[in-house]
């Protein structure tokens, strides 16, 4: 079993918190990174990482194009069983670019804009989830998966953003050190927009794919 860099960051942080963790934890189609108990909870989580397209983007990142890409993986890992447990999809920046909290936001709960009235030339709404915006979490769809644990290699300014579709929520106070974001596609104008100050940077750990 290659265990890799980021799995041993994230285990490294699980061991500095006195977490207990159990490790490629068997789950009903494959398994889990990690199981973690907490006094009377337990949290499965994945470990997988962001990394520079090998693909021409002209420069760009596609942090929420791998991010849906991950969910949907982690998703087929239960199909033949829903956990009683939270789902985490933990995620790292091993790019050479940055992505922010609003990048997350849309991967999950979908993209953003804002309605046009073309017959005033005015906008008739703030900026909102679109009703058709590729979202990968939605009330019917993935519900399994509790919440994405962003672990900032930077900073260590860890993040977890919480699905509002989840069956199983993750405890607000289960990971210590971790700000907890709450998701909602009800979310609008400025308070979504405030999402992108928070930046998740990578100068430490270069990709060297």
């Amino acid at each position: 079993m290659i265990i890799s860099d980021s799995e041993t960051l994230f285990a490294d942080y699980l061991s500095e918190q006195g977490f207990e963790y159990d490790r490629n934890y068997s789950v009903a189609n494959g398994d889990v990174d990690f199981r973690i108990e907490k006094g009377n909870s337990i949290v499965l989580c994945d470990v997988k990482e962001v990394r520079d397209s090998k693909k021409d983007t002209c420069g760009k990142l596609d942090a929420g194009g791998h991010i849906r890409h991950d969910i949907r993986k982690l998703r087929e890992k239960f199909k033949k069983g829903r956990p009683d447990q939270p789902v985490v999809l933990v995620t790292m920046n091993c790019s050479t670019n940055f992505f922010t909290g609003l990048t997350v936001a849309t991967a999950l709960l979908g993209d953003i804009g804002i309605d046009f009235d073309k017959n005033t030339l005015s906008f008739t709404s703030p900026l909102h989830h679109l009703r058709k915006g590729n979202a990968v979490l939605t009330k019917i769809h993935n519900c399994t998966i509790s919440g994405v644990f962003v672990f900032d290699i930077e900073s260590c300014k860890h993040y977890l953003f919480r699905s509002p579709f989840t069956d199983h929520a993750v405890p607000s106070e289960f990971f210590p050190q971790v700000r907890v974001v709450d998701l909602s596609r009800e979310t609008q104008g400025r308070e979504l927009t405030e999402l992108s100050n928070i930046m998740f940077r990578n100068t430490k750990w270069k990709d060297e794919a």
